[in-house]
C-alpha cells in the first residue's frame, strides 16, 4: 500500500517544475504541491480530456502550421499553467510551471472552501491528514494513539508537532553540548594533531546530529509548509558548514601527522611545505563542499563568483608582499642555504635558525632574543651559514718585548709550536673502575689532534715589528667546528703558553710606551739624537 501510495505521489511530483526551489527541500515541497494541486483540481470543474491539448496534438498543429509554436497551456479559468521547459535536464517536457507551484498555498485558499466534485477517485481533506499526521505518506500506528487536542492546529502544525519540534531541538543542542564538554581541552594544543583531530570530529557530530534532526522533522514529525522549509535549509546549512569545517581539519591533521614523522624535521622547510601542501588541499576540499552546499539551500553561486573575480585583482595586489614571502621560501627549500638549528648571519643578525615558515624564518639571536626575517627578504641578502663551517679558525698575536734577544725569540716559536703539537707516543691514563685504581687503562686522545688534522697544521712565524713590542702570529684550525670544545682547547692553549714563556724567562710586552733618560746605562749617549755627517757640518 505505501508503496503504490509513493508512485502515485512521484508521478504526481513528476509533472511539477521544481527548479526554483533549492534541492535541500525539494522533494518535501513537491509532495505538499502535489496534494496540494490535487486538493485544487478535486473541487474546479476541468475540460474534457480530449480539450487538452497532448504531444500528438502539438505535432499535428505545428505540421499544419494552424499556429507557430504552441508552448504553454492554462486550465481554464484560472492561473494554472502547463509550460514546455526551455532548457535544463527536462528540457522539452511540458510541466507546471514554477510560478504556479509557487503559487498553489493561494489557488488552494481561494478553492478550500468549494465543495468537492462527486468523482468516485476524489479523497476527501487529504491534505489536511497529510500535514496533522506523522510519518511521510502513510502515519505509523502509534499516532492512531495521540489524543484529540494534540491534534489542534496552530500557525499550519498540529499541536503534536511542535512540542516534537521543541523535544528533537533540545535533544540536538544537549548532546552537542555534551560532546563539547568532552572535547574541550583545546587550548593547550591548538597546533597538535591531538587537537586537530578533536575539532574535526566534533564538526563531524554537528554534521551528523544536523541529519538525523533532519531526517526526524522531515520524515516523522513530518513538518510541512514555511516552517519545514526553514528548518531543513537551516540544517542543511550547518550540515554543509560543518562537513566543510571537518574536512578542512582533515587535512590539517594529516599534514601535522606527516610533519611530525622522525624522518622529518619538525621545524624545517620541508615540514612547513607539507603542512602548507595539505592545508590548501583541505581549504580547496572545504570550498567546493560549501559551493555544493550552498546551491542545495539555493543559494546562488553568481554573485559570489562575480565577487571573486571583481575582488581578484585587489586581492592578489593586497597578497603580493605575502606571495613574495612564499616563493622566498620555496626557493630557500630549493637553494638550502640554512636549515634548523644551523647558526646563521643574515642582515646583521647572528643566531641560531629555529623554525623556517612560509611566510618568515624564526632566528634565536646569541642575546636571547627572536627576530623574524621575511623569506623575501633571505633570498636578496647574503646568509653567512656559521652552522655548516668545517672547523673554527683561530688567528691570535703572542707580543714579547723589544729587549728580547734573538735565542729568545726563536725558543718562544718553538714553544708555540710544541704547545700545537702531538706527542710522539699516546698517552695513556689508568681507568678508574668502581672508584678503585685497576691494571687496565684507556687510551685517550690528546686535545691537539683537534687541531692537527690533514693539510691543516698549525702555523707559528715571527712576523711582525711592533711599534712596541714585537709579534709573533699563531694560527690553528679546530676540528669539529664545535665552540664549547673549542673554547676548553683554547683556554688550555692559552695557560700551556703563559706556563712555558714564565719558565723560560720571555716576557710578553705590554702595549706601553718606554722613555730614556740621558746618562742611561742601557743606552749610549746619542741614543735617540740625529746624527750629523762632516759635509753636513762644512
Amino acid at each position: 500500500m505505501e508503496k503504490q501510495a509513493k508512485g502515485l505521489f512521484e508521478r504526481g511530483v513528476y509533472c511539477l517544475n521544481l527548479s526554483k526551489i533549492p534541492e535541500a527541500v525539494r522533494q518535501d515541497a513537491g509532495y505538499e504541491s502535489a496534494i496540494m494541486l490535487k486538493e485544487i483540481f478535486d473541487r474546479i470543474e476541468l475540460p474534457p480530456l480530449r480539450l487538452i491539448p497532448d504531444a500528438k496534438a502539438i505535432e499535428e498543429e505545428q505540421e499544419q502550421k494552424k499556429i507557430p509554436k504552441l508552448d504553454s497551456w492554462r486550465v481554464p479559468n484560472t492561473n494554472i499553467v502547463i509550460t514546455r521547459v526551455e532548457d535544463g535536464p527536462r528540457k522539452g517536457q511540458y510541466l507546471f510551471t514554477p510560478l504556479t507551484v509557487d503559487h498553489l498555498n493561494e489557488f488552494y485558499k481561494k478553492v478550500k472552501d468549494l465543495p468537492y466534485k462527486t468523482d468516485a477517485f476524489i479523497t476527501h481533506d487529504f491534505l489536511e491528514f497529510y500535514n496533522s499526521t506523522p510519518g511521510r505518506l502513510l502515519p505509523p500506528k502509534w499516532s492512531q494513539w495521540l489524543p484529540g487536542w494534540l491534534t489542534e492546529r496552530f500557525f499550519n502544525q498540529s499541536l503534536w508537532q511542535w512540542c516534537a519540534l521543541a523535544v528533537w531541538s533540545c535533544l540536538a543542542l544537549g548532546f552537542m553540548k555534551l560532546i563539547y564538554r568532552w572535547l574541550r581541552p583545546w587550548a593547550a594544543m591548538l597546533s597538535s594533531t591531538k587537537g586537530y583531530w578533536r575539532r574535526g570530529f566534533f564538526f563531524l557530530v554537528i554534521a551528523g546530529t544536523s541529519v538525523i534532526t533532519n531526517y526526524a522533522l522531515a520524515e516523522q514529525v513530518n513538518l510541512t509548509g514555511s516552517i519545514l522549509r526553514v528548518i531543513v535549509i537551516m540544517l542543511q546549512a550547518f550540515f554543509w558548514l560543518s562537513l566543510a569545517i571537518a574536512v578542512f581539519y582533515s587535512g590539517q591533521l594529516a599534514g601535522e601527522t606527516i610533519g611530525v614523522s622522525p624522518k622529518i624535521d619538525p621545524e624545517g622547510i620541508r615540514a612547513s611545505y607539507i603542512r602548507a601542501l595539505f592545508g590548501v588541499l583541505g581549504f580547496i576540499a572545504m570550498a567546493a563542499i560549501l559551493i555544493y552546499g550552498l546551491s542545495r539551500v539555493g543559494l546562488s553561486l553568481v554573485p559570489i563568483l562575480t565577487g571573486v573575480g571583481i575582488g581578484g585583482l585587489a586581492i592578489a595586489l593586497a597578497a603580493r608582499p605575502t606571495l613574495g614571502n612564499i616563493i622566498g621560501s620555496f626557493m630557500i627549500f630549493l637553494d638550502k642555504p640554512f636549515k634548523v638549528g644551523q647558526r646563521v648571519k643574515i642582515m646583521g643578525q647572528n643566531g641560531t635558525v629555529e623554525s623556517v615558515g612560509l611566510r618568515s624564518t624564526k632566528i634565536r639571536l646569541r642575546t636571547g632574543h627572536q627576530t623574524s626575517i621575511p623569506n623575501e627578504k633571505i633570498t636578496a641578502a647574503e646568509v653567512e651559514n656559521i652552522g655548516r663551517r668545517p672547523h673554527i679558525r683561530r688567528v691570535f698575536n703572542i707580543t714579547i718585548t723589544y729587549d728580547t734577544p734573538p735565542e729568545k725569540i726563536n725558543r718562544a716559536v718553538e714553544i708555540l709550536r710544541e704547545v700545537q703539537s702531538l706527542p710522539a707516543a699516546p698517552v695513556t691514563e689508568p681507568k678508574d673502575i668502581t672508584g678503585a685504581m685497576e691494571d687496565s687503562s684507556e687510551t685517550t686522545h690528546h686535545p691537539n689532534e683537534a687541531i692537527n688534522q690533514e693539510n691543516f697544521p698549525p702555523r707559528v712565524y715571527f712576523n711582525e715589528f711592533n711599534r712596541d713590542s714585537l709579534n709573533i702570529l699563531v694560527i690553528y684550525w679546530y676540528h669539529p667546528a664545535e665552540k664549547w670544545n673549542y673554547l676548553k682547547h683554547a683556554n688550555w692553549v692559552n695557560i700551556q703558553i703563559m706556563e712555558r714563556f714564565n719558565a723560560e724567562g720571555i716576557d710578553f710586552a705590554l702595549p706601553t710606551q718606554t722613555l730614556h733618560l740621558a746618562g742611561d746605562d742601557k743606552q749610549p749617549p746619542t741614543f735617540g739624537q740625529r746624527v750629523v755627517s762632516e759635509e753636513e757640518k762644512s
